[in-house]
C-alpha cells in the first residue's frame, strides 16, 4: 500500500514539471500526459445530469464530408481530420496581458504561421515552427502600449491593424512594409478580406472599408455606438458581395461591400444599457450560406435568415464561443459547459450532454470552455485552466483531459495535422 501511494506521489510531481514556463524557443517535443488527478473526479458518478437531453443519442457524420470553402472562410470551426495529441512543444514570448481580453488568433496561410509579440513584432514561423523572419513596425512609444494585433492575408500581402488605432500592409514572404496609417479609433475585431478591400469594425462600431493599394478609406457602415466599450472581439463574415457584422451591443448588420450600404441590420439584445452592454459578449457569427447564427452570453442563441435578417429560430441559453456548423447540425458549448447539437434547418435540439457532469461542484469553474474545435471524431475543448477536454462527438462524452499548462488556452487551430493553442505568453503545439 505504501508502494502504490509513493508511485503516486512521483507521478504527481513529474505531472506538475512536465511543462517549465521557463523552457526555451519551441521547446523540444513532449509527451502529454494525461490528467489523471481531473480523470478520477470525471468518473466518479453516473449520475445522470437533470440537464441533459437524449443524452446517449449517437451522431455520425457522414464518412465523405467535405469542408465547404465558404464555411473554412467564415469561421465555421470544423476539421475534417482528428489530432491523435501525443506530443507538445511550446514557443515563449514575453508576457502578453491583454491576451484573454482580447483573444488573439493564430493566422494560418498555407504552410507558415503568422503570429505576434508584446511589443509588436510579427513572426513568421514555418510548419516546422522554424522562425522565417521576425519584423517590427512600430516606435519605441508604441512598442511601450503593448498592440494586440489583427490580421488579414490577400494574396501576397497581410493587412494588420491594432489596438492603438494602426493599420498597414506588409510582405508576406519579406515582412517589409508597405504602407502603414493611423486611424481615428482602435480596432478590435476579426479582419476579412474582399479582392482589393480590407474590411474591419473600430471601437465606435463603424465596419471599416480600407483599400489595400492605399490604405485609404473607401466607405464606413455606422451602428449604434456605445460609450462603454466591449473588450470581446467582433466577428465578421462573408458571402458573395456581402458583409455580415456583429458590433458590441449586439446587432448583426448586413453590407453591401461596393457601396457600403447597410441591407439590413437584426438586434439580438432588447432594452440596451450601459451596464449591459459592457457585460453583453456575443460568439463569433457562423454561416452556411443560407442562415447566420451567434450566441451571446445573455440566455441567447439565434439563426437568422442571411437574406432578410429575420429570425429563424432563437434558443434560450447562453454562450460566448464560436459555434460549429458540421453537416446538418450546428454544435456550441454552453456557459455551463453543456454540449449542445441542433438542426441548423429547424432548431431542434438534437442531444444535450452535460460534460462536467462528473466533476465535483467546486471544480467546475475551474473548467469553463474559452473555445472549441470540432475534429471528425472528437472536439476540442480549450479551457480556462490550461487543459484541453477531448470530447467524443459520437456520444457526447470527455474520453480523456490534457493538461497543457496552468493559464487559461485560446481557441485551438488546426494546421499540418497538429493544434496550436495560443496563451499569454506562449504557442502551444499539440501533435
Amino acid at each position: 500500500m505504501i508502494k502504490k501511494y509513493f508511485y503516486l506521489i512521483i507521478f504527481l510531481f513529474l505531472l506538475d514539471c512536465s511543462l517549465n514556463p521557463n523552457s526555451k524557443f519551441w521547446t523540444k517535443e513532449k509527451k502529454i500526459l494525461v490528467d489523471k488527478s481531473s480523470t478520477t473526479v470525471l468518473i466518479k458518478t453516473n449520475k445522470q445530469s437533470l440537464n441533459e437531453f437524449n443524452q446517449n443519442f449517437k451522431i455520425s457524420l457522414p464518412k465523405n464530408l467535405r469542408i465547404d470553402t465558404n464555411q473554412k472562410l467564415n469561421n465555421d470551426g470544423f476539421i475534417n481530420f482528428d489530432v491523435n495529441l501525443e506530443k507538445m512543444s511550446k514557443y515563449n514570448f514575453k508576457t502578453i496581458k491583454s491576451f484573454s481580453n482580447f483573444e488573439p488568433e493564430i493566422l494560418i496561410d498555407r504552410n507558415h504561421i503568422f503570429f505576434f509579440d508584446s511589443i509588436g513584432s510579427i513572426i513568421k514561423f514555418d510548419n516546422n515552427s522554424k522562425i522565417i523572419w521576425k519584423q517590427n513596425h512600430y516606435s519605441k512609444q508604441d512598442k511601450k502600449l503593448q498592440p494586440i494585433l489583427f490580421f488579414g492575408k490577400s494574396g501576397e500581402d497581410l493587412f494588420v491593424a491594432d489596438s492603438i488605432a494602426n493599420y498597414y500592409v506588409i510582405n508576406k514572404d519579406t515582412g517589409k512594409l508597405k504602407w502603414k496609417k493611423k486611424h481615428s479609433s482602435s480596432f478590435n475585431s476579426q479582419i476579412k478580406i474582399f479582392k482589393n478591400k480590407a474590411l474591419i469594425i473600430d471601437m465606435e462600431n463603424q465596419l471599416r472599408c480600407f483599400s489595400l493599394e492605399t490604405g485609404d478609406l473607401i466607405w464606413s457602415a455606422k451602428t449604434q455606438q456605445s460609450l462603454l466599450r466591449s473588450q470581446k472581439k467582433q466577428s465578421l463574415i462573408l458571402d458573395d458581395d456581402k458583409v455580415y457584422f456583429i458590433n458590441s451591443i449586439g446587432d448583426v448588420t448586413a453590407v453591401n461591400i461596393s457601396s457600403g450600404k447597410i441591407i439590413w441590420q437584426t438586434p439580438t439584445q432588447s432594452n440596451v444599457s450601459f451596464g449591459n452592454t459592457y457585460f453583453l459578449k456575443s460568439s463569433d457569427i457562423v454561416s452556411d450560406k443560407k442562415s447566420i447564427f451567434v450566441s451571446n452570453n445573455n440566455n441567447q442563441f439565434f439563426s437568422i435568415d442571411l437574406l432578410s435578417g429575420t429570425i429563424n429560430w432563437k434558443h434560450d441559453f447562453s454562450s460566448e464561443l464560436r459555434p460549429a456548423i458540421i453537416s446538418d447540425y450546428i454544435v456550441t458549448i454552453s456557459d455551463d459547459v453543456l454540449l449542445i447539437v441542433m438542426n441548423k434547418q429547424t432548431g431542434q435540439i438534437i442531444r444535450i450532454n452535460d460534460l462536467l457532469k462528473n466533476v465535483k461542484e467546486n471544480r467546475k469553474k475551474n473548467y469553463q470552455p474559452i473555445g472549441f474545435l470540432v475534429g471528425k471524431f472528437y472536439i476540442y475543448v480549450s479551457t480556462n485552466n490550461g487543459r484541453i477536454l477531448v470530447v467524443n462527438f459520437k456520444e457526447g462524452k470527455i474520453e480523456k483531459t490534457l493538461k497543457l499548462d496552468n493559464n487559461k488556452l485560446q481557441r485551438p487551430v488546426y494546421f499540418n495535422k497538429s493544434l496550436y493553442i495560443a496563451k499569454d505568453n506562449s504557442i502551444i503545439r499539440l501533435n
